[in-house]
């Protein structure tokens, strides 16, 4: 048997620790609830900045918070939705920086926030700084109201949960402001 104290020291890192900081990637961490109606369809919100895309509750997190403490804090402020969980990760979401225009990479957890009935629909209360409207779309006016690639994210949140199996998703830098 073999103790740690008889092992000799390993070697010294070979940089100190803010050099080794620097070359890390940089990313903003994000979550949110994917959220459908009775009848499948996604539930949306739109956002009052730059081109008004269609959003699903969530934001970005606050320190101290793991990704599902943000999906649910962001979604209450956001719709007055209370959510209980804890709920399956239907996606992980990474896209990458641009040195230029988006030098922080962003990192998203989607997690799937049920079914909503009328009544829970009928109790949706936006935060008018943020969004101003809130909408469930069949998937053919989603496709056409949105961004390809938000789209992408609508149909990978959907496959995750139907098939039971949490999706990666890869994205391109958002350069757009606003998107």
């Amino acid at each position: 048997m073999t103790t740690t104290s008889d092992e000799p020291a390993g070697l010294p890192f070979p940089m100190a620790r803010t050099d080794y900081l620097a070359t890390l990637p940089k990313a903003t961490v994000y979550a949110c609830l994917y959220f459908t109606d009775v009848r499948g369809r996604p539930l949306q919100m739109r956002s009052v900045y730059g081109n008004r895309p269609w959003q699903i509750p969530g934001g970005n997190l606050d320190p101290g918070e793991d990704p599902y403490q943000t999906a649910v804090r962001e979604t209450y402020e956001e719709t007055g939705l209370r959510v209980e969980g804890p709920r399956p990760l239907l996606l992980a979401h990474y896209i990458r920086a641009d040195p230029d225009e988006a030098p922080l990479a962003k990192i998203g957890f989607c997690f799937d926030g049920g079914t909503l009935d009328d009544d829970q629909l009928a109790s949706i209360r936006l935060d008018p700084e943020e969004h101003d409207r809130w909408a469930v779309e069949d998937w053919a006016t989603w496709e056409r109201l949105m961004s390809p690639e938000g789209y992408r994210r609508l149909a990978a949140l959907a496959e995750a949960r139907r098939t039971g199996r949490a999706g990666l998703m890869v994205s391109e830098p958002i350069l757009t402001e606003g998107a």
